[in-house]
């Protein structure tokens, strides 16, 4: 299942270039600001689309912003019309455009009660996401929690089973964070059963930066994992490095797609 994005339409445009500093600089409260005082505000106000298009405007006009983007989001929001996904898990929030993306589409499938949750550990960046899901009238649907993504995770594990859910397993988890925890972080959702057997993984910008051992990591088979977990178990202390699940096998797909900016990158899909 592949597909590649070659044209832009002419309605949308490019994001503004990305700079070397992308982001914490005001921006964020610069956009929430942009949207709220919208002179379109009451027709953005309970649209996901014209919320997302507002946010794509102004990182057309005013500053660039580090989201998925139209042209990359829409692979993704293909993939949740086919799998039709109950339960996303993003990490990596931002400003929230993912999840009103993504969120919107889940609801868009018909399937009962779909939950989006996104980690974001910065609180700006986690406050300016709520502000805009509520104006784009998805809070039932998307929820962020605000804090560092380990103990996120620990803490959504040990509320799957509390909750009454009856597993930990997630349908769906989208890496969009620190790109150099990828590997990590999967592996601690391999712990804790949030990946598991049928869940869809995602990971975006696998071309550029690019994340070399994640990459030979999903694509190992059990064999070579197991050989390589085998010396470091029972050795870890600091609980802040995961073995992973080496039982897992998974099959990948690397799905090529536009930056915002017009850049082509890919995003390795793991089923």
């Amino acid at each position: 299942m592949a597909a590649v994005a070659t044209s832009t339409p002419a309605s949308q445009g490019f994001y503004k270039p990305e700079e070397n500093v992308f982001c914490n600089d005001g921006r964020e409260d610069q956009l929430l600001t942009f949207i709220t005082t919208h002179p379109q505000l009451s027709a953005i106000r309970n649209s996901p689309e014209a919320v997302l298009a507002a946010i794509d405007e102004f990182a057309r006009t005013k500053d660039f912003l580090m989201n998925v983007g139209p042209h990359k989001g829409t692979i993704i929001t293909d993939i949740i019309a086919t799998e039709r996904p109950a339960s996303i898990l993003e990490i990596g929030g931002y400003v929230g455009y993912s999840a009103i993306m993504f969120g919107n589409a889940m609801r868009n499938t018909g399937v009962p009660s779909p939950r989006f949750t996104s980690l974001e550990m910065n609180p700006k960046f986690a406050a300016v996401s709520r502000a805009l899901v509520e104006i784009a009238g998805l809070s039932d649907v998307v929820d962020i929690q605000e804090g560092p993504c380990r103990a996120s995770l620990q803490r959504l594990a040990a509320t799957g089973i509390s909750s009454g859910l009856g597993s930990r397993k997630w349908d769906m988890l989208f890496l969009d964070h620190s790109k150099i925890s990828y590997l990590n972080d999967l592996k601690l959702a391999e712990e804790l059963g949030i990946v598991a057997p049928g869940s869809i993984v995602i990971a975006d910008d696998m071309k550029r930066p690019g994340n070399p051992m994640y990459s030979e990591y999903v694509r190992a088979g059990t064999e070579s994992k197991t050989e390589a977990y085998k010396p470091f178990v029972g050795c870890l202390s600091d609980g802040g490095i995961s073995l992973g699940n080496p039982c897992l096998v998974y099959q990948t797909m690397l799905l090529e797609g536009l930056e915002p900016t017009g850049h082509m990158v890919s995003s390795l899909v793991v089923v």
